[in-house]
Order: structure tokens, then C-alpha cells, then sequence
């Protein structure tokens, strides 16, 4: 009885003996309000002072910030029982206007172990210019995109986009749309031939799918011809989806109809530098013949070869798909887009995956 009284009584004091050799962080306060900011005042910082309020000395050993906004600092070296340290909160408001709320957690040796500590405030956006209506700049152009997405397009059928163009130079520029390699299915046109500076002018490109002569998802680009000084020639890029038109298809039509026995084929574990392969099977069970149009991979290390691209009615072909792991490491998902004239799925994608492993040896 004597000895767990007396075991009790060491424990309790040695419990009482070490919280007061324990750090204890106070800070001056926990939260600051920035109140109203300009946007492009540029980043502003608050410090928050904390005084060692316990026994013993104290660390910080860890300052998260919630975002990647605010960057922190804070005092490095242990802080003795009486003396100050201190956390910086740092916030960049470029290109964040409104109101904000962000904490930075602080993590100690002493007591408490986590802190967290609280900013805000009310950024003022700055004035808008040519540089956010116009991100795209190619010499002394600034364009409001120079991606051009159509997004589906039949195959008969065109479609039309277009962009703003804004002269962020000094000079007059001129557009030279004869001198353009323009592709034979595009059509280009401007709203101004001379393009004045501080000044815009539509360019608008159509997208005639019949005589692009293709079928699935398409990216391309033309390069416009201008007397720009600084670079004459703008990229223009394309991306549009080409789909048959089947709205013309009578309702008794006889159809075709695309079935594969697998969407999907797993390696597993393969080695660097090796080149794997497996094969899907094609079968048209409709009452009409199966046009295979396109067969593309989504990466130039994996090659799909097809049998047959037209299948009659009960027929079936094989897709062969090989796959390199040439400077590939960890997993890999790899697609195979099919473009049938079946009405019911005309886009098909098939999927490979694996995961590649260096087996090289240490010396």
C-alpha cells in the first residue's frame, strides 16, 4: 500500500516538475485584419510577437500558411522562459481582389503544441487593361485567345470562331492574309486590313469539315502573315471534333453496330525499355457495313494496327496495340480513339494501362 502511494506521489510530482519546465507560447494577439488593400499596393506583412510564458525554453518547429498566398517567417532559435519570439504572415494580393480569410498553424515544443493564427482583408482590384483583355501576346499583338475550339462539327457542315486582336504597340501593323499558309478548309477574314495602334480587330475563321477530309478530334494551326517588326508570323491554333451527320438516316435504315470484347487491357508490372502488346476485337452485329474512319492513340508510344477498316455484318477484325516504355517510369494510362459510322456510338475509346518499373541495378 505504502509503495503505490509513494509510486503515485513521484509520478505526480515529476508530471508537476516537468510542466514547469515546459515552454508556454502567448502571443500579443491571434488575428490581424489588413483592412482595404490595393491590388497593386503589392504584398503587405503583419508580425505577430509571442512571449515564452513557461518554465522551460521553447521551438516552433513548424509554420503551415493555409495558402501559397502568404508566405511565413518566424524565429528560428530557441526562445528562453521570459523572452520573445515572433511569426510573420506575409500576403501577396496580385491577382486575388475581394475579401480573404487565411490562417497560418503554428506547431511548437511548448504549450499549447498548435497555434493558429488568423489574417484578412479586403483586396481592391486593380484597374483592368489590355493585359487581362488580351493574355495572348505574339510580337506586338495581343490576342483574346490564340486557340480557336469548335467543338463538334459534322462532318458535312462548317463551323465559325473568332477572336479579338489588339495592337499593343506604336505602330501601325498590316495583316497579310494572302501571304498566309492558310489550309484549303479554313477561311479566314479580319474586321481591318491595318491594324492602328491601341486599336482591335476581329479575326474570324471558318471551319469547313468537308473539306478537311478527317474524322474524330483534330488540332492544328495556320500562321498569320503581318508586317509586325518584332514577330511577323502569329500561330493560330485549331481544335474541332468531326462527327458523321446521321440526321439524314431514314428510321427503317438498315445500321451498323460496333462491338469490342474488351475497353480496357492492364500489363501490370512491365520493365523500362520494353515494348508489350495486345489486341482488342472489332465485330459488327448490325445488318449493315461497319466503317472504321479513324484509329488514333493519344500518345506516339503506343501504336494500334487494324486489320480491317470495313467489316460486313457479323464480320470481326483485330485492333493490335503495342505499347513502349522507352523513358517511361511509374503508371501509365494510355487511349485508343475509334471513329466508326455506327449511329449509336461513332466515337469509341479503348484504354491500356501498366506500370513501368526501373529494375536497375545500384553498384
Amino acid at each position: 500500500m505504502m509503495k503505490n502511494l509513494l509510486l503515485s506521489l513521484t509520478i505526480v510530482v515529476a508530471t508537476i516538475l516537468n510542466l514547469q519546465a515546459q515552454g508556454k507560447i502567448v502571443f500579443d494577439k491571434m488575428s490581424h485584419d489588413f483592412g482595404e488593400m490595393k491590388e497593386v499596393g503589392g504584398p503587405v506583412t503583419v508580425r505577430f510577437n509571442f512571449t515564452n510564458k513557461g518554465g522551460g525554453a521553447l521551438s516552433l518547429t513548424e509554420v503551415r500558411p493555409s495558402c501559397g498566398c502568404t508566405t511565413p517567417a518566424w524565429s528560428k532559435a530557441p526562445v528562453y522562459s521570459g523572452k520573445t519570439g515572433y511569426v510573420e504572415a506575409t500576403y501577396n494580393p496580385k491577382g486575388r481582389p475581394g475579401k480573404f480569410n487565411k490562417s497560418i498553424t503554428v506547431k511548437t515544443t511548448g504549450e499549447p503544441q498548435i497555434v493558429v493564427l488568423k489574417i484578412s482583408g479586403n483586396v481592391i482590384p486593380r484597374d483592368k487593361g489590355p493585359h487581362d483583355f488580351y493574355p495572348m501576346q505574339i510580337g506586338s499583338l495581343r490576342f483574346k485567345t490564340t486557340h480557336l475550339v469548335y467543338g463538334e462539327v459534322m462532318h458535312n457542315g462548317s463551323e465559325e470562331a473568332s477572336t479579338v486582336v489588339y495592337n499593343d504597340g506604336d505602330k501601325p501593323v498590316s495583316i497579310n492574309l494572302e501571304g498566309s499558309e492558310i489550309p484549303s478548309h479554313l477561311k479566314v477574314s479580319t474586321s481591318k486590313s491595318t491594324l492602328a495602334p491601341k486599336d482591335t480587330l476581329l479575326l474570324s475563321v471558318t471551319y469547313d469539315a468537308s473539306r478537311r477530309g478527317e474524322w474524330g478530334y483534330n488540332f492544328e494551326h495556320f500562321v498569320l502573315k503581318t508586317n509586325d517588326l518584332v514577330k511577323p508570323g502569329k500561330r493560330i491554333n485549331l481544335s474541332a471534333t468531326i462527327k458523321e451527320n446521321f440526321d439524314n438516316l431514314p428510321a427503317d435504315a438498315k445500321r451498323p453496330s460496333l462491338r469490342v470484347d474488351k475497353k480496357t487491357h492492364d500489363f501490370g508490372n512491365i520493365q523500362q525499355n520494353m515494348q508489350v502488346s495486345t489486341h482488342f476485337t472489332i465485330t459488327n452485329d448490325g445488318e449493315a457495313p461497319l466503317l472504321i474512319r479513324k484509329v488514333k492513340a493519344s500518345c506516339g508510344c503506343t501504336v494500334p494496327k487494324l486489320q480491317k477498316t470495313e467489316l460486313a455484318p457479323g464480320e470481326s477484325t483485330d485492333i493490335q496495340v503495342s505499347f513502349s516504355s522507352a523513358n517511361r517510369n511509374g503508371k501509365q494510362r494510355k487511349s485508343i480513339t475509334l471513329v466508326c459510322n455506327d449511329p449509336q456510338q461513332d466515337i469509341t475509346t479503348l484504354w491500356i494501362y501498366s506500370n513501368v518499373v526501373n529494375t536497375e541495378v545500384k553498384e
